[in-house]
C-alpha cells in the first residue's frame, strides 16, 4: 500500500502525519509526505524538519517532498491545491490519502475553499481526514 500525506504546517496536518506514520508502520505501507508551495523558503525547511522528526519517531525515513506550484498564490488556492493533491495521487499510484482537515467558518470555506473537501469530492481513492 502507498500512502500520501500532504502537510501544510497546520496542527491538523501534523496530526494527520502522525496518524499516517502509525498507519504505515502498522500495515507495512510506503509513506510519502508532500507540501505544496510556490517556492522553497526557510519556512519550508522548518516545516520539513518538523515532518522528519515526526517520521523518524517510528523509524521511517521518507523525505518530505516539495511540490512547487503557483496555484497557492491564486484565488481559491486551497481548493486548487486539493485538486493538485488528487492529480498527484493518481499520477503516482497512491492507494490512500491521509490529511488534516482545518476547520473554518462557512464563509471562509466558501470564499477560500478547502483542500481537504476538494480531495474528498474529487478523488476515487480512500481519504482519511484527521481533525
Amino acid at each position: 500500500m502507498q500512502l500520501l500525506v500532504p502537510i501544510d504546517g497546520s496542527a491538523s496536518s501534523f496530526d494527520a502525519l502522525r496518524f499516517g506514520v502509525e498507519f504505515a508502520s502498522g500495515f507495512d505501507a510506503d509513506l510519502a509526505v508532500v507540501h505544496f508551495a510556490a517556492e522553497r523558503t526557510d519556512a519550508t525547511d522548518e516545516l520539513f524538519e518538523r515532518a522528519r522528526a515526526a517520521i523518524s519517531e517510528r523509524g521511517l525515513d521518507p523525505e518530505p517532498e516539495l511540490v512547487e506550484t503557483d496555484v497557492v498564490r491564486e484565488s481559491g488556492a486551497a481548493r486548487k491545491v486539493g485538486q493538485r493533491i488528487v492529480a498527484l495521487a493518481e499520477e503516482r499510484g497512491y492507494d490512500h490519502v491521509v490529511m488534516g482537515r482545518t476547520t473554518s467558518n462557512r464563509l471562509e470555506r466558501f470564499v477560500v475553499g478547502s483542500a481537504s473537501e476538494a480531495v474528498v469530492e474529487e478523488s476515487d481513492l480512500p481519504v482519511t481526514l484527521i481533525p
